[in-house]
């Protein structure tokens, strides 16, 4: 089975730690338990959010990147090869692609933005969780619409190959993107509003819209963005892809697991070499073996190939 999960901040997590990924049992996302977990295609976040606004104490953005950069470097000496676009990897292999979370990587320069496309990455989350030029995140001034150089920035990801993503972006930004662009977003780690009320996760008109601009939504494993009980399972998990089935979107959903990005997990979800467990919770809820080959990554496929026309 051809399995993507489409987030996780291993990368940064490794950078900080100053920590190789196979000498360490803390990384939910080690080269063998993608293996075990059967993890065809792990995207791999370049953040640059930073801990706070700008002028308070960032850490320069390029410099960020750079020591991520080198993680991954790290990662693939370890039998796992890095991809330019989804379509070169194959079942039965453990490979990574690049994503950015967070515009501030590039500032105001589309240069900076085709550098990083040079270095392989197919997705980028136009903010984290602060204002940048590109436009405001969902936590502040999320009524506002993309900046005048969000909309050439979003231009040029189309011209690239890139796809845009929604996740911490603000509502205002989000109808931008679903009105007025070209190529369908998508939002790279989020969950169902309706199932736990936070400003993270879609509320069904949007999740509606991105099912109807052929978009595609991938389900967080963060236990708060899950539920509000402090504790979730494999079937929390499966709630909220049902959720998006039940809106129409059995063929736009799929895994966006925020590991190494997040301090808890559904109980029997803790890392990726679980995978498996998610597959048959599926299973026993009824969803056939093709929806199910669409959920783990088939339809994250068929979104990209709307992406990348070239």
């Amino acid at each position: 089975m051809f399995i993507v999960d489409t987030h996780c901040d291993t990368l940064l997590a490794r950078a900080e730690a100053h920590n190789e990924f196979t000498r360490s049992a803390s990384p939910h996302v080690t080269p063998q338990r993608l293996r075990d977990g059967g993890v065809t295609l792990q995207v791999c976040a370049l953040f640059s959010g930073s801990a706070g606004p700008k002028g308070q104490g960032r850490q320069a953005p390029r410099a960020m990147a750079d020591a991520q950069l080198a993680a991954l470097s790290q990662l693939t000496e370890n039998g796992v090869r890095k991809v330019d676009s989804p379509f070169d990897a194959r079942e039965g292999e453990t490979c990574l692609m690049l994503s950015i979370e967070g515009g501030e990587i590039i500032g105001n320069s589309l240069d900076e933005l085709r550098y990083f496309h040079s270095l392989g990455v197919r997705l980028f989350a136009l903010t984290w969780n602060f204002e940048n030029d590109i436009g405001y995140p969902h936590c502040s001034g999320g009524q506002h619409g993309l900046k005048p150089f969000g909309w050439e920035a979003v231009r040029e990801m189309n011209r690239l190959g890139i796809a845009v993503d929604v996740a911490h972006l603000g509502e205002g930004g989000f109808w931008d993107l679903v009105f007025h662009n070209d190529k369908p977003p998508m939002t790279s780690h989020s969950c169902c509003r309706r199932l736990r009320n936070h400003t993270r996760n879609l509320t069904d008109d949007q999740i509606r819209a991105l099912i109807d601009r052929g978009g595609w939504m991938g389900i967080n494993f963060y236990t708060n963005f899950l539920t509000d009980t402090g504790h979730a399972t494999l079937d929390t998990v499966v709630d909220h892809i049902a959720h998006v089935a039940e809106l129409g979107g059995v063929e736009h959903v799929g895994f966006g697991s925020d590991f190494d990005g997040i301090d808890s997990a559904p109980e029997g979800l803790e890392h990726p070499g679980l995978i498996p467990n998610l597959l048959d919770a599926l299973r026993r809820r009824g969803f056939g073996e093709a929806e199910i080959e669409g959920i783990a990554g088939k339809n994250f496929l068929r979104y990209m190939r709307s992406i990348i026309t070239a």
